[in-house]
């Protein structure tokens, strides 16, 4: 995954996460990617190691 698409992935996950109030499952299932993943994003906006 390149940098810019990594980017993007984090920002609308933070976007579906902060904005929307969605939770890690229906971010995981709309973007089609891994829920632990989905974690370790919000995690580490928040300052947290994974």
């Amino acid at each position: 995954m390149t940098t810019l698409s990594r980017q993007v992935l984090v920002e609308r996950v933070l976007t579906l996460w902060l904005r929307e109030n969605r939770d890690t499952h229906s971010i995981a299932s709309e973007l089609g990617i891994d829920e632990d993943d989905v974690c370790k994003i919000i995690e580490q906006s928040e300052g947290r190691r994974p």
